[in-house]
């Protein structure tokens, strides 16, 4: 039962990839009014676990829309002060020539997060690590991060209890989704959005 509500409810809402608008179907069965209107996925890429040493390196994140097939996406790489280290470069793909080539201040990146954000629910997997590090970079821009948030990883625990794995990337398996482009930031918050929505639904209620 819970692989397929993933399937309806995820299959519709799974796949969001792009800087642009995106076209989603919405599934016609599930119902989806236990979900906010607007609320924003994100998930952060980092140079550790450590909110308090290490650092953002990515920012993705996708805004979607309940009752439409629009969902407006963002995505940035960060600059950090440290470099890059070899072992996160070969699980994300992201390296120190993309950072210094693509990449911008945290200032910015920070800013540009909150104007797309605005005062939406914010939803991450693992939000306690994903809100650690960006209220702590938010402080360092003198910011503060006051959004209500959700996090998918603790509602599919509760939504499917006798699960083995709640790997991000177990979850979508599970439902038949490629995890192809994993440990990149918007491709995670495809996921994450596909997992929230059918924890919500399977609950009743979101978080």
């Amino acid at each position: 039962m819970e692989l397929l509500i993933l399937l309806i409810v995820g299959a519709a809402l799974w796949y969001v990839i792009a800087r642009r608008p995106t076209t989603v179907d919405l599934p016609r069965k599930a119902d989806l009014s236990v979900l906010p209107e607007q609320f924003v996925v994100f998930d952060l890429e980092t140079t550790g676990l450590r909110a308090d040493s290490h650092e953002i390196i990515e920012i993705g994140a996708v805004r979607v829309n309940r009752d439409s097939a629009n969902h407006e996406t963002f995505q940035v790489l960060v600059k950090p002060r440290k470099k890059v280290p070899k072992k996160i470069t070969e699980i994300t793909g992201i390296s120190q020539q993309m950072v210094e080539q693509d990449g911008v201040a945290l200032e910015q990146a920070v800013a540009e997060f909150q104007e797309f954000a605005g005062d939406l629910r914010l939803v991450a997997y693992n939000a306690a690590f994903d809100m650690a590090f960006l209220r702590n970079a938010a402080a360092r821009c003198g910011k503060e991060v006051r959004n209500p948030v959700s996090c998918a990883l603790h509602m599919a625990r509760r939504a499917w209890p006798s699960r083995q794995s709640y790997r991000l990337t177990d979850m979508a398996k599970g439902a038949g989704k490629s995890t192809s482009g994993a440990h990149r930031a918007l491709n995670d918050c495809a996921l994450t959005m596909g997992v929230y929505s059918a924890a919500a639904v399977t609950l009743g209620r979101m978080d």
